[in-house]
């Protein structure tokens, strides 16, 4: 799947998230590969699911509760493997990403032992030259914007008081990697922070 998705490259890249549940099994496979573990807020991850109506097995659109538990055992086992895989993968954390870009993209080619470039900033302004998108993959609309905050927060006001009161509960996992459950409206600006990575702990 990965060799015909477009031309033959030296490194091979496939950005299918259940990738990190499988690790094990790919590292035997592919003893050289890397990985990228993508952390993110559940709530803008489900909240992207159900507004992007992005079809994902195992996720019922319209049970958010469901889809919460959900988050948490997969997330909880893609650590653990990550975690499990030394030298082999690393952990990025989308709002630093998005907040610390230069810093975070640096840190993902040294680890993969590429050489950096700008240009890796401004990757909405090279599609249809030197980036080739496939508008019928699900997060092509999201590439074609240049990196911008305002994604952080796109999930405010969209979940019930109820919902998020029961979070701790039914996704105890995204207070253990550090993101704030006690308000509907976090600050993400700690996942900024020059001491960031200092603090966190084996399961983060």
């Amino acid at each position: 799947i990965i060799a015909k998705h477009g031309k033959l490259a030296p490194r091979l890249c496939n950005k299918d998230p259940y990738t990190a549940l499988w690790l094990p099994t790919i590292k035997r496979m592919y003893p050289n590969s890397k990985f990228i573990l993508m952390i993110r807020d559940a709530r803008a991850v489900i909240h992207s699911m159900i507004e992007r109506k992005v079809p994902v097995a195992g996720y019922n659109t319209s049970n958010e509760t469901e889809m919460f538990s959900k988050w948490n055992q997969e997330i909880r086992k893609m650590t653990f493997q990550c975690n499990t895989s030394s030298g082999q993968c690393i952990k990025v954390y989308y709002e630093r990403l998005i907040q610390k870009p230069q810093e975070e993209i640096q840190r993902i080619t040294n680890f993969l032992d590429l050489p950096y470039s700008d240009k890796m900033l401004k990757h909405h302004e090279l599609i249809g030259g030197e980036v080739d998108l496939n508008d019928q993959e699900f997060s092509a609309s999201q590439v074609k914007k240049a990196i911008n905050t305002a994604v952080l927060t796109s999930w405010f006001d969209c979940f019930s008081d109820e919902t998020l009161g029961q979070l701790d509960v039914i996704a105890p996992f995204l207070r253990i990697l550090g993101y704030d459950t006690s308000t509907a409206k976090p600050d993400y600006s700690v996942f900024a922070d020059d001491d960031f990575y200092q603090f966190r702990n084996v399961y983060s």
